[in-house]
């Protein structure tokens, strides 16, 4: 259970409004009253319900070094887009060559020949998926970073974590994900096919509304229901040092329902017959969005990382999703939102 306090709220379509309804909430924390509604469709929903919209990003690109973790990334990728193209792209990391100037037998022209013959594979097992490839030497973070942009989703796997955290500090989709130029997906090896649901953290910044447009379009392809969820914690200076105030601090959730309730309304704005839950939790937002993760398809977060010289560091929220990856996670950056 999470260590905190959590309401949840249905939506799906204004305008007709039921009545309100006060929902207590129990769990580690203190107890906590909340109010939810219920928006039910109106009865023109389909008339206003516009086109289904295209995929989240026009191009996939799958990294592949045939490890487990890249057999994971590629069927998750099949999965999503069963009758779509994708881009396989293979990085030799230049300290594995064994010089600049290459002779037949060398290392990379072994692993590109192997790398040939896998994609060849590949394409007669997925005939109704158009799939080009293309085999580099260098940096694996450079070319892919170079690869990515606002309409190409990258899609990288990880190991399952069974130990120290420390290597997926610096794991590829970790850092791929903290210099990307765009949508950033990360698959870990013993990803659940049949898990369901989309689960996006929403905080009202640009990194969170281009996060919640990428997770809404993505349920909305899929099919799938949205949980949206917003923490908050009181300041920093009453911790373990004062008791907060009851009248403050209801005036600060409601400040904090406020962002989660336009959230939602930019969701269903959107998408009119998306099934959406709102989730208001008081805690800290990476432990809801881990809690929220168990059973999730995927999940979706905005990065709030750097920029400039120290731009390869993700946030901390995202960086801590990515340490202790569960589910099929999407990492969105304010200037990855896709063009129309």
């Amino acid at each position: 259970m999470l260590p905190g306090d959590h309401a949840e709220t249905s939506v799906t379509r204004e305008p007709r409004r039921e009545r309100s309804s006060a929902m207590t909430t129990r769990s580690a924390g203190p107890t906590i009253t909340v109010r939810s509604e219920v928006v039910q469709p109106s009865a023109d929903a389909d008339a206003r319900l516009a086109p289904a919209r295209p995929a989240t990003a026009a191009a996939t690109i799958v990294g592949w070094d045939a490890s487990e973790p890249s057999r994971a990334a590629l069927a998750w990728a099949l999965r999503r887009n069963p009758r779509g193209a994708l881009h396989l792209v293979h990085v030799l990391d230049r300290s594995q060559a064994n010089a600049e100037y290459f002779v037949a037998d060398s290392t990379a022209t072994r692993a590109e020949g192997t790398f040939r013959e896998e994609a060849d594979r590949i394409r007669r097992e997925n005939p109704a998926v158009t799939i080009t490839s293309e085999f580099l030497v260098g940096d694996p973070i450079s070319h892919l970073r170079n690869l990515s942009g606002p309409n190409t989703l990258v899609v990288v796997g990880t190991h399952t974590r069974d130990g120290s955290p420390v290597r997926y500090e610096w794991s590829v989709g970790a850092r791929l994900a903290g210099a990307a130029n765009g949508p950033i997906a990360i698959i870990p090896e013993d990803t659940n096919p049949r898990a369901t649901g989309v689960v996006v953290g929403v905080d009202g910044s640009a990194a969170s509304a281009a996060a919640l447009a990428f997770a809404a379009a993505e349920a909305d392809c899929t099919g799938m229901k949205l949980r949206a969820i917003h923490a908050w914690q009181e300041p920093l200076v009453w911790r373990d040092t004062a008791t907060p105030d009851p009248a403050f601090l209801y005036s600060l959730e409601q400040v904090h329902q406020q962002t989660l309730q336009n959230s939602v309304r930019t969701a269903t704005d959107a998408y009119p017959q998306l099934p959406v839950t709102s989730t208001l939790v008081r805690g800290a937002p990476q432990w809801a969005l881990l809690d929220a993760a168990r059973g999730a398809a995927l999940v979706v977060v905005g990065n709030h990382g750097l920029y400039g010289v120290r731009r390869l560091l993700l946030g901390l929220v995202s960086h801590s999703i990515v340490l202790n990856i569960q589910s099929p996670t999407v990492i969105v950056s304010a200037s990855a939102e896709p063009r129309r």
